[in-house]
């Protein structure tokens, strides 16, 4: 099984809200800032990115508050499911803890769907994209 892909993400104190705690919209933000990281830049998955790929259903379940401090967040992402257009990647917002579980802030899923140029409209994967996405699922 693929491991999970993960990406640090730094903090923002704009990301505070008046409860001293990053608030629950922006942690959608530190989802988009990984998933922007993870696409790769080159290879079978790289046009992913290039053509067009849209948010199409995101949810999270929170389990503990987050606050500011200067220490990136971990972001982890995982292929889940490869549909004909669309992906599911599961994700968590967490800090590795040593010889324990996990500190994870929230959990979730993103379904993004892979777009055409110019209209907008959801198109199949090619096939280097859905061998690259099937590489990583998991």
């Amino acid at each position: 099984m693929p491991a999970e892909q993960t990406i640090e993400v730094a903090l923002r104190w704009a990301d505070v809200d008046a409860n001293r705690h990053v608030n629950n919209v922006e942690f959608f933000r530190l989802l988009e800032e990984a998933r922007a990281r993870w696409f790769p830049t080159t290879g079978d998955g790289a046009s992913l990115l290039t053509s067009g790929v849209v948010v199409a259903r995101q949810g999270l379940d929170y389990s503990m508050p987050l606050t500011y401090r200067h220490e990136p967040v971990l972001v982890g992402l995982r292929v889940s499911r490869v549909g004909t257009s669309s992906f599911t990647l599961r994700c968590r917002i967490y800090d590795a803890v040593v010889d324990s579980d996990d500190r994870v802030y929230a959990a979730g899923t993103v379904v993004m769907v892979v777009v055409e140029e110019g209209p907008g409209r959801s198109r199949p994967f090619t096939v280097p994209e859905r061998r690259w996405l099937e590489s990583l699922v998991g």
